[in-house]
């Protein structure tokens, strides 16, 4: 049997899209994502796209219907965490910021252990990308760097 015919995605996100052309092309050319295929509408334009950050975290943006819209106001209290798999959120932040007027926040180390960079797409979707930062800290010694990050406002 063919392992591509039977990969079954145990979890995954749809995005509504204002232009599904610009946001495939931002997720693939700003982030790294890679587009897995597409799926052709009635006019013969493509109607989703199916991208992919890394086996199992996969993301399908679909064209939202301009004559009947779902919402104005897309993502908001939602984020998208993507493990730094291929490459450091470093990396991923210098690639981004390449593309044109992007929003983005960090690297910045966290007090959970990670390392984040914080990205919103075109539509205002919130992704954040994570990695481990250092062997974790014992726990007296995390909420001292808490505290001292509360304090500093580095966890906004």
């Amino acid at each position: 049997m063919d392992s591509q015919l039977d990969y079954q995605m145990p979890s995954y996100t749809t995005l509504l899209v204002t232009d599904l052309y610009i946001s495939t092309r931002w997720y693939c050319d700003s982030l790294g994502f890679s587009l897995v295929s597409q799926m052709p509408g009635p006019n013969g334009h493509p109607l989703m796209s199916h991208l992919r950050w890394a086996p199992h975290a996969d993301l399908m943006l679909v064209e939202e219907n301009q004559h009947h819209p779902m919402s104005t106001s897309k993502g908001t209290g939602v984020t998208l965490n993507f493990s730094a798999l291929r490459e450091s959120v470093d990396a991923i932040a210098k690639r981004a910021r390449l593309h044109n007027e992007i929003q983005i926040s960090g690297p910045h180390n966290r007090p959970w252990n990670t390392r984040e960079v914080i990205i919103i797409d075109p539509d205002g979707y919130r992704l954040t990308f994570t990695e481990p930062l250092r062997e974790p800290l014992a726990d007296k010694d995390l909420m001292i760097q808490l505290h001292q990050w509360l304090e500093e406002g580095a966890l906004n």
